[in-house]
This record gives C-alpha cells, structure tokens and sequence, in this order.
C-alpha cells in the first residue's frame, strides 16, 4: 500500500526543490518512501507525457476529419455580449409533444440526458418529469420546474460551450405554458434567437471540399454503374433512394415498410412502398406526398425477399443506419459521406441544373420531393 500521494503535503514540497536539494532531502528519508516517491514521480511524468500526446494526437485526429469532410461549415458560437435578455417570445397554443415524429423526441431526450449529465454527478431518472413529458407522459408541472432549474442556472455556460443544444432545449420547453414553467421559455428565448442568427449567418459560409465532393454525381447513368458494385441489395437501395431521385432525409426511409395490401399507406405511423410508389406519411415538414420511383428502383425492390417488412431489411436505430450510409459511400467513392452531405450536394445539383435549362417548376418540384421549400433548398446549397 502506498505511503505516498501525490497530493501529500510532503511530496509536494520536495518536488518543488532543485534536484539537488531533492537528493539531499531523500538521504533523510526511509528506504521506502524514497521507493513511492520515486514510484510517484514516475507516474507524474508519464500522466504529463501522456496527456501531451493525448492533446497531440487530439489535434491530428480533429485535422484528419477536417481533410475528409466533404463539406466545411463553421462552427455556431454564441457570443454572450451579443444576446439581449430583454426579449421575450410570443405566447403560443401548446405544441403537442405527440405531433412530433419519434427522430425529433429522441434527439430532445438525447439532449436532455447530455445536459444532465455535464451538470450532476448521476444519470437522469427514468421517472424525470421532462422524460415524462418527453414520452408523452402525464407530468407534474412543480416537479418539472424543480427537477430543471439548473438549466436557468447555467443557461449562460449551456450557450457557450454547447451552443447546439440549445436549439433543442428551446424546443421542449417552448411547447409549455403556464406562470411558473413560463420561466425556461423566457430565459431560453434570447440565446435560441442570437443562435438562430449566428446559424443562418454561417450557412452561407459553407463550403465544398472538392476533392471528395468532385466524386459525386447524380447523373444517373453513374449512378446505376456505381450500385453495380454494392453486392447486398438492402445497401444497394440505400445507396439508389438517396442518389437517383431527390435526396431526402435516411429518417424517411428507415421507417418506410413494404405493404401487403392498399390498407397498410393509411397507417400514418410508417412511409410505406406500394406498387411503384413511396407514400410519404410521416416525416419531419410534415408535407405528406407519394414519390414516383424510377424503373431501376422498382425494379431493385422487385428483388428483395419476399418476407421483407421495412425497405432496408430490418428497422434501423438513427446511429447504426448513418454508419451504414457513411460504409456505403465508402465503398463506392472510396471516401465517407454522410446523408446530410449529399442532402446538401444534391440542392447544389439541383440549383445549378436550374440554372443550365431555366426550369423553375423543375427545381421546385424536386425541392419540394427533397422534403423541402424553395427557400430551405436555397439554404442547404453549398460553393462546389
């Protein structure tokens, strides 16, 4: 058992003398608390050499995913002198948590836990009130405003160090209404309205890595030539939905199902494929729409085994369908993109096609099919 901390008064004092006092100092001590001292000295080192390289190896790892990201955005920082606390948001009806569709409350609930986490020495329970009003549970509106009083308390660091979740933070608690639980919409507000700003400021600053983005085309020749080389037919038809026809969000996909009757489209919980179509029910702009597919498309689904329930083989989780969309493009391209990427190399696409043939109801339609209006199709264009 160690005699020796590294927080003991003692070895502190010694290894702030010159090595040789230190030697001097040592020939006054036991053999062996010269033995741990020696023993903590040498862990103090390797802990600084080691979180030197850590901090080295940091950096080369975050310059590495900077020269393969295919698009470069800069980063949406909240300054604190530039958020005026004075303003405050308009009331509104309630908005119904159960109108949200499951990828938006999972992201709220993932937010939630982060934020607790980073403020509290335990998890969040599963009994919190927000997971409860989250999961679109009764809650406790006193209870609500108790357990989450710490977000009041530390709004200010929340918008400085993890700015990206307060858009998220605005929008549970901006669904809420009453005297008391009024105080998180209010604190919240002017930090969500100067990020908004920043966000949209930055956007236009986006900019194509066109080394990797140079590999993409939506030509649908090169496209059909590329899913030649995806073996399994499930990645295949990832790869064909968010390449040859208008990219929309993987969310759509990963929830839309095969049906076995004309019946099964009027569940609303699902997208559902049928007879050459996609019925588009339940998706984040909430425009319901039916998705003519190519031949090449249909033709692909025609092959998929004849037990097969959701388009994509099985219900994917949001992490393990993006990594799945990332080893695809990896690949084909030799290089992994991610759907956003192509969502926004895709209204590029579309943009410039407009701008070779004049076609505005083209450009229209096909935002409208990316799950867009024309101006959030505008907004995801990039410099290529």
């Amino acid at each position: 058992m160690n005699i020796l901390e590294l927080t003991d008064p003692e070895f502190i004092r010694i290894s702030a003398l010159t090595p040789y006092e230190v030697r001097r100092e040592l020939q006054n001590k036991s053999p062996e608390w010269r033995f741990y001292y020696d023993k903590l000295k040498r862990k103090q080192r390797n802990t600084a050499y080691h979180s030197n390289a850590k901090d080295i190896n940091n950096a080369k790892r975050r310059e590495k995913r900077r020269e393969n990201k295919a698009i470069e955005t800069m980063p949406t920082i909240i300054n604190l002198d530039d958020v005026d606390t004075t303003i405050k948001p308009e009331i509104r009806a309630n908005l119904k948590i159960d109108k949200l569709n499951p990828n938006s409350i999972n992201n709220y609930i993932s937010t939630i836990k982060a934020i607790y986490n980073k403020y509290h020495t335990d998890t969040i329970a599963d009994d919190a009130e927000v997971l409860k009003l989250l999961n679109n549970e009764k809650y406790n509106p006193t209870k609500l405003l108790k357990q989450n009083m710490y977000i009041i308390h530390n709004i200010k660091d929340i918008a400085t160090n993890t700015p990206h979740n307060i858009k998220n933070l605005y929008g549970i608690f901006s669904r809420l209404n009453g005297k008391n639980i009024n105080l998180f919409r209010n604190t919240i507000y002017p930090y969500f309205v100067e990020y908004r700003k920043v966000y949209d400021e930055n956007r236009d600053k986006a900019v194509a890595n066109t080394d990797l983005t140079s590999k993409i085309s939506f030509d649908t020749d090169a496209v059909i030539i590329n899913s030649e080389n995806i073996v399994n037919l499930y990645d295949r038809l990832i790869y064909m939905l968010l390449f040859l026809i208008p990219t929309r969000r993987l969310y759509d996909y990963r929830i839309a199902r095969i049906a076995k009757k004309s019946g099964d489209i009027n569940n609303l919980n699902y997208n559902w494929y049928y007879q050459g179509n996609i019925y588009i029910n339940n998706t984040k702009n909430k425009d319901m729409m039916i998705l003519d597919l190519p031949v090449q498309i249909i033709d692909l689904i025609n092959k998929l085994p004849l037990d097969t329930d959701y388009i994509f083989g099985k219900l994917y989780s949001e992490s393990s369908l993006s990594e799945k969309f990332r080893k695809i493009t990896t690949l084909v391209y030799g290089t992994p993109f991610n759907a956003l990427d192509i969502r926004k190399l895709y209204a590029s696409h579309n943009l410039k096609t407009n701008a070779t043939t004049g076609n505005t109801r083209i450009l229209k339609e096909n935002a409208r099919k990316m799950g867009h209006s024309i101006s959030q199709n505008l907004d995801y264009v990039v410099k290529t």
